[in-house]
């Protein structure tokens, strides 16, 4: 017998049976993922390939020969060949990854690389190679335990951009700061108005601040992740390392990798790298958790996304790699005004206007990796897209017996 689709392993652990993830669908025995020593360098192979994307994603004998492998390593980890091909009847994917013992270093390693693994991208080709030819929603599912929110537009946007010291001279947001204020109908708007408010470039702590100082349904977040820090500005590190060793010390893990976060400022540091957990606390208010957070961030999607969802964010949208600028602001816009006016007849749910956007970006973003991070499975109660209130047209108000009698001498007087 199937399993209840949505069924989910308890928040903050791993399942009963201690597996890594889950991939679920409606109707259809969940998957859990197997061989987890394989993980690692699936997540290495796959974050490579798709980040030389350009290479092959316009030659469609290249796109099966990756589509073939992908299902070939699906099939390594657990999902077998029968699997996908039920997959490809679906029209929506869940996959579920499961909190570890942070202590752990082996489980740290493992989980990560669940997390960095393109699932999307995996499956979505490997039930292609299975006929699958309509559009299929894939998630990800970080439980958090929380209550069905019913769909509606957001009644409050923050809108965070952080360029700090030399990146100011690189970066200008004013065309996203106008894209997404189109898309939430807040085009003309003062920079601190309650509905939508800008920040631009705030330290640290101000940004803790203003993200505490209201109920922020939405929270939109753009400007310099860590690692492309060292790309835009030579010997951004090194440097960094020769004349402030503490701070560089405090920012490299213990294999001495640099990990996802985003640069901001504070004090006398006015470029800090904001490592992900930290940056995860400063975004999400514990009180009123946001609705969302998008991040318009390279190498957010892994770890930024889901320990915004960890720390309370009911959802969170980012990046697994790098993506061209304009096609991430095309997207945030397409995803902000569908969330926001939704169709003729429905509200849409988070979920559903994410699925939209996607169908409506240019096919030069085949391989690219979207991510959506969820707190709550997208088979639950209360996560799909409701009906329009029907505005009913008012009876033509009748005339009261003394009206009718004014207007009856009216007419014989004219007469």
């Amino acid at each position: 017998m199937a399993k209840q689709s949505g069924s989910t392993g308890s928040a903050g652990s791993s399942t009963p049976g201690g597996s890594i993830a889950t991939i679920r669908a409606s109707g259809i025995e969940d998957t859990d993922i197997k061989n987890p020593e394989l993980l690692p360098r699936l997540a290495q192979e796959w974050t490579y390939l798709l980040r030389v994307r350009s290479r092959w994603a316009s030659d469609s004998d290249l796109r099966k020969s990756i589509g073939k492998r992908a299902a070939k390593d699906l099939a390594r980890v657990g999902v077998s060949s029968k699997r996908l091909q039920d997959l490809a009847h679906v029209d929506r994917i869940e996959v579920e990854l499961y909190d570890w013992d942070r202590q752990d270093k082996e489980a740290c390693a493992i989980h990560e690389a669940a997390c960095e693994i393109p699932w999307e991208y995996l499956l979505s080709a490997g039930t292609r190679t299975e006929g699958r030819y309509h559009g299929t929603l894939i998630s990800r599912l970080f439980s958090s335990g929380f209550a069905k929110v019913r769909p509606h537009p957001p009644n409050s946007v923050l809108f965070v951009e952080s360029a700090p010291g030399r990146f100011g001279d690189k970066y200008d947001f004013k065309d996203e700061e106008q894209r997404i204020d189109a898309a939430v109908a807040a085009s003309n708007r003062p920079d601190d108005d309650p509905y939508r408010t800008i920040l631009r470039t705030p330290q640290k702590t101000e940004l803790a601040e203003k993200v505490r100082s209201a109920n922020w349904e939405a929270i939109h977040v753009t400007g310099v992740d860590t690692h492309h820090a060292g790309w835009i500005i030579d010997d951004f590190y090194p440097n960094m390392k020769k004349n402030n060793e503490a701070l560089f010390n405090t920012i490299i893990d213990k294999a001495g990798r640099l990990p996802d976060g985003m640069i901001l400022r504070q004090a006398h540091e006015s470029e800090l790298p904001v490592l992900y957990e930290e940056l995860a606390e400063t975004l999400v208010n514990p009180t009123t958790p946001p609705r969302i957070v998008t991040l318009n961030l390279y190498y957010s999607g892994a770890r930024i996304a889901r320990e915004l969802v960890r720390k309370g964010a009911h959802v969170a949208l980012g990046f697994l790699d790098e993506i061209d600028d304009d096609v991430a602001e095309l997207f945030f816009q397409t995803f902000y005004w569908n969330w926001c006016h939704g169709t003729d007849q429905l509200i849409l749910s988070i979920p559903d206007a994410f699925l939209m956007s996607w169908k409506a970006m240019p096919l030069d973003v085949h391989g690219t990796s979207i991510v959506i991070w969820m707190g709550r499975s997208i088979f639950a109660p209360g996560t799909e897209s409701i009906p329009k209130p029907t505005l009913k047209s008012s009876p033509a108000k009748r005339s009261s017996p003394a009206k009718k009698k004014a207007s009856s001498r009216k007419k014989r007087a004219a007469s």
